[in-house]
């Protein structure tokens, strides 16, 4: 149980990435950029964590559990210091995008992949905490921003969350040095076990960045949809608080659901509640409608980046941290295109009502592409 602590005060800080639309309007400000411009920042930083997830697997043991968490938090928290003193977008790019980007990668995909490890029998619940405690993260960290932001400036906001990794990294470190725990140890040999069927990793690919993409586009532009329904500053930060109030509950539901019930219930029903939500949201002038939807969208990305761990972790057994990391490009291509193509929509029609539009017909086509899984361990 403390090496699930640990994972869960890791994922916790590192989630502080998804309140970046708290950001937007301060670095569109600073920079005197185009909103799309500053939402490449955000999808590049997805884009690290993407290709982080992808070649984790080959590092997580090469050092002591509690060593590569305290390594990956002291870089997470040089690139945000680089970012708070950022002049040019280059600049916020290198410490934003690729050094907190990356290490939050390694960071997140080692922990999900540890607790899936050492705690086999309750799979399910324990990487979905990790990914709950990914969002609540995203939830409290939106709250200090905009609070620092407010009585300080944004630069004293990015300089709080890297003390808060280099805290909490320093704290989940010393949590697993306690609990002797080791990523190797637990490591099966798949030097000998079956070839990774490439065809049904394609099939999650492609159902897995469809149901993402809506969340990742409410995620990062939460607070910039709210406030084009002329939502108060207050209600606009609270849409990004919402969202990943939503996207924790969903977490640790479905996390404690799925060691029960079908898979594929949730691989359909899933993405088909995002799309309800996306289209609401498209023609609703309500704001306070639009914040709680936005959190039903929440709801269900959390519990979509809960369940496909544990599917492709049940379907490719011992292959399931490489074939996750070869899925998870899905999610970083999502990651790019989805906030960028909503910022982008946003400057040409001053609105995100098309973009929610199109963020629901693609999660509908997860939610088919899903309905032709037959999911199970395979023979």
């Amino acid at each position: 149980m403390l090496t699930l602590l640990a994972s869960m005060v890791v994922t916790f800080v590192l989630g502080s990435v998804h309140a970046f639309s708290v950001f937007i309007v301060s670095l569109e400000e600073l920079l005197e950029l185009p909103r799309s411009e500053i939402s490449l920042i955000y999808s590049f930083a997805l884009v690290a964590i993407t290709l982080a997830v992808l070649l984790g697997y080959r590092v997580y043991s090469l050092l002591p559990a509690w060593w590569l968490v305290l390594t990956t938090c002291l870089v997470a928290a040089a690139g945000l210091l680089l970012a708070s003193n950022a002049t040019s977008w280059w600049l916020l790019f290198a410490g934003y995008s690729v050094a907190f980007g990356f290490s939050n990668g390694i960071g997140y995909g080692f922990s999900l992949q540890l607790v899936g490890r050492v705690m086999p029998e309750i799979k399910g619940f324990a990487m979905g905490a990790v990914t709950a405690a990914y969002a609540v993260g995203s939830i409290v960290f939106a709250r200090v921003f905009a609070w620092r932001i407010e009585l300080v400036s944004l630069e004293a906001a990015l300089v709080s969350i890297a003390l808060a990794v280099i805290g909490c990294g320093t704290l989940a470190a010393i949590m697993l040095r306690v609990a002797g725990v080791s990523y190797a140890a637990a490591q099966v040999d798949v030097s000998h076990g079956t070839a990774i069927d490439r065809r049904k990793v394609v099939q999650f690919w492609i159902a897995y960045m469809a149901s993402v993409f809506a969340g990742l586009m409410a995620i990062g532009h939460a607070a910039g949809i709210a406030l084009s329904k002329n939502a108060s500053t207050e209600l606009a930060t609270l849409a990004a608080v919402m969202i990943g109030v939503g996207s924790a509950v969903g977490g640790f539901l479905v996390g404690w659901l799925v060691d029960r019930w079908p898979l594929n219930r949730f691989l359909v029903g899933l993405p088909l509640l995002s799309a309800v939500a996306l289209l609401a949201i498209s023609i609703s002038d309500s704001a306070v409608i639009v914040v709680a939807l936005l959190a039903l969208v929440g709801l269900s990305y959390g519990s979509i980046i809960a369940v496909y761990p544990v599917a492709i972790s049940n379907h490719f057994d011992e292959r399931g941290p490489q074939a996750y990391g070869q899925v998870f490009i899905a999610w970083g291509f999502a990651g790019l295109v989805a906030p960028w193509s909503a910022g982008l929509i946003y400057d040409l029609r001053a609105g995100y009502g098309l973009a929610m539009v199109i963020a629901a017909v693609i999660a509908i086509i997860s939610a088919l592409c899903a309905g032709f899984f037959r999911l199970g361990k395979p023979a």
